[in-house]
């Protein structure tokens, strides 16, 4: 056998040279981060994945993957094509997936991803869980580092405190993925495990997610950065609607293509799809540290036909203005409310046709927080 040559950009040629030796040309259009050069050799077995999009698509694995790399790396052709229509068209020449050497679960080099040789070992896909930011399952990590070829590759965070630029968006796309490919419950789930991770993660430390502090590069390879960044991406998105929130994400990519950007540059580009002012929301979930911990009580107004409910909020810090879903259960049906914060501690009155007999805060958790009930 023969190894083979892979790098970023196109193949221009590969021609034999004198003594035996072949000589590898490859060619990159599009300017590339420095981190996502790459230059991998060894004896693959490589093939061109079918019915792709566009975009040339190519893996090259070790022999011993041969049979199985067609199902394993199949999710790469349905992930292109969802993020291609949701951000904007593939940044690159080709695509190639690579299983071979890498400390991680991935490395996203720019169209030449490395995958860890254990890629394939849990055949077929595993149960979706949250290790490294990323799933363990084949479809997770898959998506998850063809998401970054967007975010992280062609758009790159301009300073190392914008981390979350990259590892919160290529979260949060794969679970995109999760949700289009896997439906609602895998999504939610999949999200709830990135929360526990968030939590766990707090208990621990106090930073925010825009943490210009940690010196040792490899300490912001964290929760804050991948699975709290795709938090706060999807309470965006619930808060701004998804016209407004994917209008904000391509007007964000068109603006920053093949070149870097920052959290202020994402920010604004919110503003001007939604028009919203979202400097409060940024500056409590990005620029500053924690987690809404809410302490909820009611009581019954009968005179009023009201519900009385007082949320407070224990967490160390400000508050969080996020308007608060309250699902209110009475004899003659279910309502839905909107309860928005003015302080830490806060009480309004909603008004509801009947006595309630349960409240929930969020049960559909469209927020990061922790509720516990009086």
């Amino acid at each position: 056998n023969e190894n083979l040559v892979v790098a970023n950009g196109r193949l221009v040629k590969s021609v034999r040279t004198e003594g035996g030796m072949r000589t590898w040309t490859y060619s990159e259009g599009s300017p590339i981060p420095p981190y996502c050069m790459i230059i991998g050799v060894g004896d693959f077995f490589s093939r061109s994945i079918e019915k792709s999009t566009r975009t040339p698509l190519v893996y090259y694995v070790p022999h011993s993957d041969r049979d199985y790399a067609p199902k394993g790396f199949a999710p790469s052709v349905e992930a292109l094509q969802l993020f291609s229509q949701t951000v904007g068209p593939y940044p690159y020449d080709k695509l190639a997936l690579i299983v071979g050497a890498t400390r991680f679960g991935g490395m996203e080099n720019s169209s030449a991803i490395v995958f860890t040789s254990t890629l394939f070992n849990a055949k077929p896909t595993a149960k979706l869980s949250i290790p490294f930011g990323i799933p363990t399952g084949t479809e997770g990590v898959i998506a998850h580092e063809i998401a970054h070829q967007w975010f992280g590759d062609s758009v790159t965070e301009s300073t190392w405190a914008d981390l979350w630029l990259s590892e919160g968006f290529a979260t949060y796309f794969s679970g995109l993925f999760v949700q289009k490919y896997d439906g609602e419950e895998s999504f939610r789930q999949y999200m709830k495990e990135a929360a526990e991770r968030v939590l766990a993660f707090e208990t621990k430390s106090r930073l925010p997610i825009h943490d210009r502090d940690t010196e040792d590069l490899f300490k912001l390879l964290n929760a804050n950065n991948y699975q709290k960044g795709a938090w706060v991406l999807h309470m965006l998105r619930t808060q701004l609607g998804d016209m407004a929130f994917f209008r904000g994400v391509r007007l964000y990519y068109q603006a920053h293509t093949h070149s870097i950007a920052d959290t202020e540059d994402l920010r604004k580009a919110f503003e001007k799809a939604s028009g919203r002012n979202l400097k409060p929301f940024f500056n409590r979930w990005i620029y500053d540290s924690g987690h809404p911990q809410y302490e909820v009580s009611w009581k019954w107004l009968e005179k009023q036909r009201s519900i009385s409910v007082t949320v407070n909020q224990s967490q160390s810090g400000g508050a969080f203005m996020d308007p608060i879903p309250v699902v209110i259960e009475t004899t003659a049906g279910t309502v839905t409310m909107s309860f928005t914060p003015t302080a830490k501690t806060s009480t309004q009155n909603l008004r509801v046709k009947a006595k309630p007999t349960r409240v929930q805060v969020d049960p559909n958790d469209t927020l990061l927080k922790e509720v516990t009930y009086k």
